[in-house]
């Protein structure tokens, strides 16, 4: 009988059920092991991307996440309940002979027992042990179930990510290409239906991450898809609405504000739990475009002095870019890069950027 192994693997199980029951029950983001473990995959993979780059790696990192973590709760869960049956030599016997399980024998047990799959050919001896077999049946009964439902409304999350960045890519590719793409001549058209749209939709998905801290990590190759790319473009493109176009050319406030404000609302929720403001402040769009489609603009200074109570706000959108994976010049003016080109008509459907 060991009581230092009996603790540890106490300790051990109290620490994982914990993680599991706040990874999947509550709104207030990743436990104590899910959510560290998950921040250092995404940080090494991110390291070697930017030595390297690889977008394939961040994309296969994200989904390799989602798959290792309810296997390291039940690989955790398997150690601790291991370490509670070797802890007493005759806890588990040979269901034939009688004879003492040994170690790796016990080790068996405990796997085949916490994966709901029965005793096998071996069983607890004494009430005492087939109490802790009937809670250690239980306890893996509550990881499995957990997991799967844990699992699914990620899945759902992750496409409805995907489904909003397509949406917002189908708009243009970077803030000023939207602008000009809803510009008819005289007004923005019927812009602001897809503001309030995307309000709403944004809204849900700010949600989703709090409830799913995974999600941070779903990276896409094709920018088109990617949600970071698309969600910061969508911001400055508000920017450029707001503050860029004069005064009787600007969308309804009504369904500007509100988008303004959603996406403040999910600044805040990466803030608290994944991103810290870059030091620099990314460069401010260019109103050239703008102004060569015919688009009444504000001034460039005066469209620098109305953006300066930005910075912080800016500032969280670069680090959100750098730690996604991306350059701000995947942002930037169309003049450097479209990101959404290859969803035009008049371009191959089959290139892939």
């Amino acid at each position: 009988m060991s009581i230092g192994i009996e603790i540890i693997g106490l300790v051990l199980l109290g620490l994982i059920c914990w993680d599991i029951t706040i990874t999947t029950l509550t709104l207030g983001g990743g436990g104590p092991i899910s959510g560290r473990v998950a921040s250092w995959v995404w940080k090494v993979a991110l390291y070697l991307h930017r030595r390297q780059s690889n977008h394939r790696l961040l994309q296969m990192t994200g989904w390799s996440i989602l798959v290792a973590t309810p296997l390291v709760w039940f690989g955790i869960a398997w150690v601790a309940w291991s370490l509670i049956f070797i802890a007493f030599e005759g806890s588990v016997v040979n269901a034939t002979t009688q004879v003492a399980a040994d170690i790796w024998q016990r080790i068996y047990f405990v796997g085949f027992t916490i994966t709901t799959l029965g005793l096998g050919d071996y069983q607890p001896q004494g009430r005492l042990w087939q109490i802790a077999t009937a809670i250690a049946a239980a306890n893996g009964f509550f990881i499995v179930s957990l997991s799967i439902t844990y699992l699914l409304p990620i899945v759902s999350a992750a496409v409805k990510k995907r489904q909003i960045s397509v949406y917002i890519s189908a708009l243009g590719g970077t803030p000023d290409d939207i602008l000009v793409r809803c510009w008819n001549g005289q007004d923005f058209g019927q812009f602001s239906q897809h503001l309030i749209n995307l309000t709403s939709e944004l809204s849900g998905i700010g949600e989703s991450y709090l409830a799913y801290p995974i999600l941070y990590y779903f990276h896409a190759i094709q920018r088109s898809r990617d949600f970071v790319l698309s969600f910061v473009v969508f911001d400055e493109t508000l920017t450029l609405l707001k503050y860029g176009i004069k005064q009787d050319s600007q969308v309804d406030p009504a369904s500007v504000d509100p988008a303004r404000r959603a996406n403040a609302a999910f600044l805040r929720t990466l803030k608290s739990a994944y991103i810290q403001p870059s030091s620099e402040t990314p460069p401010l769009l260019s109103l050239d475009l703008l102004k060569q489609a015919g688009i009444p603009t504000v001034s460039d200074r005066e469209f620098a002095q109305r953006t300066q109570g930005l910075k912080f706000r800016r500032q969280l959108l670069l680090a959100m870019v750098e730690e996604g994976g991306w350059t701000w010049d995947a942002v930037a003016s169309t003049k450097t890069t479209n990101r959404a080109i290859h969803l035009d008509d008049e371009t191959l459907i089959q290139v892939d950027e």
